[in-house]
């Protein structure tokens, strides 16, 4: 039970006549001795922990050159790492560039063969349109030629139907 210096003073001992009233002055006395008490094991606590700390301190103290020497090894070697990873790097952008040459011009050998295809299909289309049109020409002159000649017979069997009657 935490009990603070204002909570002493501030007590309420009831006076009686000899004084003041000694069940108070007696619950007062308890009060402070527990506290006391309770001050006594927090400070054996505390002085419990100091030690433990210290002792911690001297351990992390004696691990602190072990580490700078990792530290230092560490870094010696990210350095290297470094290093090497640099020049791993520019072999892999120089063997990157060559390929990208090569697919490049891979790229304008088949752009140059697509454009040739092109060309010839091109040249295909119109020869094939020529000659749809060549046929679709004559055809439409032998239709138009059949219609005119139907279109003859017809008057003639009018012409006939008519002289008929």
């Amino acid at each position: 039970m935490k009990l603070t210096p204002l909570e002493i003073r501030s007590h309420g001992l009831r006076k009686s006549f000899k004084g003041y009233d000694v069940k108070g002055v007696e619950e007062l006395r308890d009060m402070a001795a527990d506290a006391l008490e309770e001050a006594a094991r927090e400070i054996m606590a505390l002085e419990e922990r100091i030690s433990d700390l210290s002792e911690r301190n001297r351990d992390y103290a004696a691990n602190e050159n072990i580490l700078r020497e990792t530290i230092t090894t560490a870094q010696r070697m990210v350095d290297d790492l470094k290093a090497n990873a640099r020049k791993e790097a520019e072999l892999v952008v120089a063997e990157a560039r060559l390929n990208a040459e090569d697919i490049i011009r891979q790229a304008q050998e088949r752009a140059s063969r697509v454009q040739d295809d092109i060309y010839r299909l091109r040249k295909q289309r119109k020869e094939l349109e020529a000659s749809m049109k060549a046929v679709l020409d004559y055809h439409s002159g032998v239709f138009l030629a059949e219609e005119e000649e139907a279109r003859r017979a017809d008057e003639e069997t009018d012409k006939l139907k008519y002289l008929s009657k």
